[in-house]
């Protein structure tokens, strides 16, 4: 999947997940404060009901006072008087201008120093009780404070035996004695009136009531809200697993891998170890899968997956990657780098042994890429930062750089990314992106080799080579390119490009009446797939003319072991056309005399190899030289040795009947131009 695919699920995920646990959160802090604010009002309602009576009593304290006073007594006459008219438990209190204490009925007096607030909608002026409130330290004053467990205790407390339900209600369970100040008609004095503000059980019953009822109202849309997020949190659950499954082995895929990865290697904990990004492949697993079908293939990945998550620790992970390959991130232990190699090396061996083991009966193999991700320190190598852009794909894509390089090297099965492969592999995408323009702009240029008869020196034939002229980076040699174009198929498209050239530069020479000279022509062993090849290079040839004898094609000796059978067709088609055939770099491989025996071929290259290496072996070389010479003397087969550079080599030749030789001890791959004047000279 595409990064900004996996950029859409989790924008999803997130979406889906954290609105609803906002929302939960939100409203159980709403639910909270409103249950707060209204058990508080109630209770304030309550308060303000009783202090409210409180006030209209000590109203009516004042009335009785000021009618006693009008009648002629004095303040305390009137005081002793009131008694008959109030409650027993209405103590007064009046001070005069200076606020001194002029009068004081029962056996406690306000405490001016500490004034009382009630929030019951009116302003009143209240004053705490001497006894009521006691001295807290650095000389406050506070209520003084009755347990919870003492109230909860009193309001729970069972009915007495006789006492009925309403009595039982009736019972005071808090009391607070506080003076209250009343109006008085006498300016002079202040009035101050002692009040009990009391509690009854029937009113904290009223309070647990009100608040259970409140509380079990928010709690409704609470667990239903708490509800709903866990089913979205189960569900975000089960999308995850369902995202994050390989369908194949059961385990991660490869999108868990590229997070998970990512995720580790950022953290900061992290940030001075070295990890290894393992591109793990199982070789020809569709040949597995042919031979013992397409469920065995899947179990057998199966049984992989399982294998890698016993031997995959915490701070690691893996994932399938697609086909048969895997992805694992390993630590790397170790004090230096080489150390640290060479650990992950060994791990990765033991992982190949181990993993070839788990068909015992069916032989498996496998090879590994490895780039090792070293920690991100600064120049001195003091301080470590963390990975912030880890490119997990980029780490994997550069794994499986290095273990491609091991392909069909069998003693190979380890190999760790280096830079050089990098450079390599982008000059083969380069090649690959410019060839077919290049093709088109016509960028590929004809050299020939002269080929010289060493009998009489003259030159009698030549080798057309390609060379790659690019407009933008100059002069390119084969072996740059051509092993690129094999691999892509490309080389066919060549190889026309090369006849067509050949063909044409042999109908100017026809055209101009120079010397024509024999030309020979490389045709790739891929070009030998091709339906109908000998009729397509007839026509090639035949748009521009020239005689067929002039045109030697070549034929690389690995061609002939792939289906002999279209190969002796198609050469005897172009000997019945009339084109010569040759055998290049006989003896580069593991030569076949049968196809000597069954192909009819007219020509017979001798690679340049056995003329090189020691004395020895050079001694060896001319005895090969001499009996291959024989052989092909012997099946009417002329014969050109390439690759020839000394003296010595060609007056040997010379005396074994060597038909033509081809090397640098005559000449160079030369432009068309060159090669022409030289033509003229040896003329």
């Amino acid at each position: 999947m595409s990064s900004a695919g996996e950029k859409r699920i989790g924008k999803l995920y997130r979406k889906r997940v954290w609105p609803s646990i906002f929302i939960l959160v939100f409203f159980g802090v709403a639910c909270v404060a409103t249950f707060a604010v209204f058990l508080y009002l109630f209770v304030m309602c309550i308060m303000g009901t009783k202090v409210v009576g409180h006030y209209e009593d000590a109203q009516q304290v004042s009335g009785i006072l000021s009618a006693l006073m009008d009648g002629g007594d004095t303040l305390e006459e009137a005081a002793e008087e009131m008694h008959d008219y109030i409650l027993a438990d209405r103590d007064i209190c009046v001070l005069d201008r200076d606020r001194n204490i002029v009068l004081l009925t029962g056996d406690s007096e306000p405490d001016f120093g500490m004034r009382l607030q009630f929030a019951v909608g009116r302003d009143f002026t209240a004053v705490a009780d001497s006894k009521s409130f006691i001295a807290a330290d650095e000389g406050l004053r506070t209520i003084q404070a009755i347990p919870v467990r003492d109230i909860v205790g009193s309001v729970f407390e069972p009915m007495g035996r006789g006492e009925t339900r309403a009595q039982w209600l009736d019972e005071t369970v808090i009391r607070q004695d506080y003076w209250l100040r009343a109006p008085f008609r006498d300016q002079e004095y202040a009035l101050y009136v002692k009040c009990s503000l009391q509690a009854q059980r029937q009113d904290i019953v009223y309070v647990y009531l009100f608040g259970f009822g409140v509380m079990a109202l928010l709690m409704i849309p609470m667990i239903l809200l708490f509800v709903n997020t866990i089913r979205t949190a189960l569900m975000q659950r089960k999308m995850s697993s369902l995202i994050y499954l390989d369908t194949v082995t059961g385990g991660r895929n490869w999108m868990y891998f590229q997070n998970y990865a990512h995720r580790i290697l950022c953290r900061i904990w992290n940030n001075k170890k070295t990890f290894a990004l393992v591109n793990l492949h199982l070789e020809r697993y569709q040949n597995y899968r042919a031979c013992y079908g397409v469920k065995a293939g899947d179990e057998l990945l199966e049984a992989m997956n399982g294998f890698l998550n016993a031997r995959v620790s915490k701070n690691e992970t893996f994932a399938r990657y697609e086909g048969a390959d895997f992805g694992l991130l390993l630590t790397c232990a170790g004090e230096n780098d080489e150390e640290r190699q060479e650990n992950c090396r060994k791990r990765v061996r033991s992982l190949l042994a181990e993993l070839t083991g788990l068909r015992p009966n069916q032989k498996i193999h496998f090879h590994a890429g490895i780039d090792m991700i070293p920690p991100y320190a600064d120049q001195d190598s003091k301080w470590y930062h963390r990975r912030k852009d880890a490119d997990v794909e980029q780490l994997y894509t550069y794994a499986n750089a290095a273990r491609l390089e091991s392909d069909g090297m069998e003693e190979q099965r380890i190999t760790f990314f280096d830079h050089d492969m990098l450079g390599r592999q982008k000059w083969e995408r380069w090649v690959e992106d410019n060839m077919e323009a290049a093709l088109h702009n016509e960028e590929f240029q004809v050299y020939l080799q002269p080929k010289y008869s060493p009998a009489s020196g003259k030159l009698v034939g030549a080798e057309a080579l390609v060379r790659w002229i690019s407009l933008s980076t100059g002069l390119i040699t084969p072996s740059h390119f051509i092993p690129i174009f094999e691999r892509t198929g490309f080389i066919t498209q060549l190889d026309d490009y090369m006849i067509s050239r050949v063909a044409k530069m042999q109908a100017e020479w026809m055209i101009q009446r120079r010397k024509m000279i024999p030309v020979s022509v490389n045709v790739s062993r891929a070009h030998f797939a091709q339906e109908g090849l000998a009729e397509h290079i007839c026509e090639l040839v035949d748009a521009y003319g020239p005689s067929h004898e002039l045109i030697e094609l070549e034929v690389t000796e690995s061609a002939f072991f792939d289906d002999k059978e279209i190969l002796v067709e198609t050469v005897k088609q172009l000997k019945a056309y009339g084109f010569r055939v040759s055998m290049d770099d006989f003896g580069a491989g593991y030569s076949s005399l049968n196809s000597l025996k069954d192909i009819p071929l007219d020509v017979l290259k001798l690679d340049g190899e056995f003329f090189q290496g020691d004395e020895e072996g050079a001694k060896r070389g001319e005895i090969v030289v001499r009996e291959a010479i024989r052989l092909a003397r012997d099946l009417d087969m002329c014969v050109v040795a390439e690759g020839i550079e000394k003296k010595e080599q060609v007056d040997f030749l010379a005396r074994q009947g060597c038909d033509m030789i081809q090397g640098f001890y005559y000449a160079k791959p030369m432009p068309v131009e060159e090669f022409e004047k030289k033509v003229e000279e040896d003329a």
